[in-house]
């Protein structure tokens, strides 16, 4: 089998979001605000293979919590995925011999679907873990990796009860976030909060045992569609501005992106529009969430912060802030820490 070759961490695919769509819809959230938050419709983001930037996964799910002021929001979410995600990914994980090759196909291909993180298997001693690692242009916040964490427990229950085995395979789950009851609850496994990264252990034997007859055939011809999507999929001209401005926001210039992607500034202003953007409200959107993620993590002085998101000066920066945030970075970098 031919190795996928892994897109930037930059994109990802759409329509793995629809069950947390679904969930909004149902606690009352109006579909226009929704898909103002993608510049997309419903339709379109329902249209399979859909990649988009990053930078709208992390809008989606800061859109989301606002609404329902519910910081556990990822939880009810994911609960909504296996009944509702049917992709090239979740067909090839259903069909798979053993939770071992499934997951390793899941390592293999989930980069394609989500560019938030990459997963690695990792075996220490007797344990085995699947983990969830933060490889995106943006960090993922608790929600996203809630999300994500429930519905692949939910798969991976789903595969055993398939089988006809009566045993879990999920034996516990790891949180960066703090855990809580409700988390206890919707895992339905022992949680460890605070943890390096998010990860589900797994039953060691389990992991291994045979759980289907196998068909090698339909194996490599779902493994086969995957990589002729991913071969076939040519970026456009949001996601090649996406890549180019989270490469460099500090030097970030529309002039520049058009000549050396040989555009017609005017024309590509014009497509731009179309996919319902501008440079200069996509670059705020990026400067925005690159400034979450570096007044969290605390090691800049401000003035560092503010020079790698190409402020001429702090002064500009505060402004933005105030307009982003709803405070100063100072200010914002305290509260943070404080939670």
């Amino acid at each position: 089998m031919t190795k996928i070759n892994q897109p930037p961490a930059n994109i990802f695919y759409a329509p793995t979001l629809l069950a947390a769509i679904e969930e909004l819809l149902a606690r009352g959230v109006a579909q226009p605000a929704i898909e103002a938050q993608f510049h997309r419709s419903l339709f379109d983001l329902r249209t399979p293979f859909m990649r988009i930037p990053l930078v709208l996964s992390r809008r989606f799910w800061t859109f989301a919590l606002e609404q329902t002021g519910d910081p556990l929001f990822g939880l009810a979410a994911g609960r909504r995925f296996v009944s509702t995600a049917t992709n090239g990914l979740t067909y090839l994980f259903d069909v798979a011999v053993s939770l071992e090759s499934a997951c390793d196909y899941f390592v293999r291909f989930f980069p394609f679907f989500s560019g938030h993180f990459r997963a690695q298997i990792v075996r220490e001693g007797e344990a085995v873990e699947l983990r969830l690692l933060d490889a995106g242009s943006l960090r993922a916040c608790a929600a996203t990796a809630d999300y994500i964490l429930i519905s692949l427990c939910s798969m991976l229950r789903r595969k055993l009860l398939a089988s006809g085995l009566g045993r879990d395979p999920v034996t516990g789950v790891a949180l960066v976030s703090a855990s809580s009851e409700e988390h206890e609850r919707a895992f339905r496994a022992p949680v460890q909060g605070e943890q390096a990264y998010p990860a589900i252990r797994l039953d060691p034997q389990l992991f291994v045992t045979p759980l289907t007859p196998g068909n090698q055939s339909l194996e490599q011809t779902l493994v086969a569609l995957l990589e002729q999507t991913r071969r076939n999929s040519e970026s456009t001209l949001l996601e090649q501005l996406s890549d180019y401005l989270i490469e460099d926001l500090a030097g970030a210039d529309w002039q520049r992106f058009c000549a050396a992607h040989h555009l017609v500034e005017r024309t590509a202003a014009r497509r731009l529009k179309a996919l319902g953007w501008s440079f200069s409200e996509l670059l705020d959107e990026y400067r925005h969430y690159r400034a979450e993620d570096l007044l969290q993590v605390g090691e800049l002085e401000l003035v560092e912060v503010s020079d790698r998101l190409g402020y001429s000066d702090v002064q500009s920066f505060n402004r933005a802030c105030l307009r982003w945030l709803g405070c100063a970075p100072g200010v914002y970098r305290t509260r943070w820490a404080g939670v």
